[in-house]
């Protein structure tokens, strides 16, 4: 009888686990949001300027206060586009890279079952 018990138990724990769909968990959700916040800065930067920043640096502190900190952040000034990478937390645990389509807040992530320079 106990052990029944105990299956029963493993089952409803692992049952409240939810998997998320990729970056859409709470951390990549984040840093989206984040990364989002660094595009917006490059826009407003190109639209004063006529082209993007050498450096992410150059948006602070007149376009961000400071820049956000997103993990494995990759700029590419010729096109304002940005890529990351992260882990997602348990249960899903394949790294994920988001790449940002241009220089929009619209994001191409995927997961990689063996993490690879992006």
């Amino acid at each position: 009888m106990r052990p029944m018990y105990l299956s029963l138990a493993a089952l409803g724990l692992l049952g409240g686990c939810s998997v998320w769909p990729v970056n859409q968990d709470p951390a990549g959700m984040e840093y989206r949001r984040e990364a989002n916040q660094i595009i917006d800065a490059l826009q407003d930067y190109r639209r004063d300027k006529g082209n993007f920043p050498p450096t992410l640096a150059m948006l602070t502190p007149s376009y961000l206060p400071q820049l956000p900190h997103v993990p494995a952040l990759t700029y590419r000034p010729s096109d304002g586009s940005l890529r990351y990478a992260y882990i997602p937390s348990w249960p899903q645990l394949r790294p994920v890279r988001c790449a940002s389509i241009g220089n929009r807040t619209e994001w191409r992530c995927a997961e990689h079952i063996i993490d690879q320079p992006m």
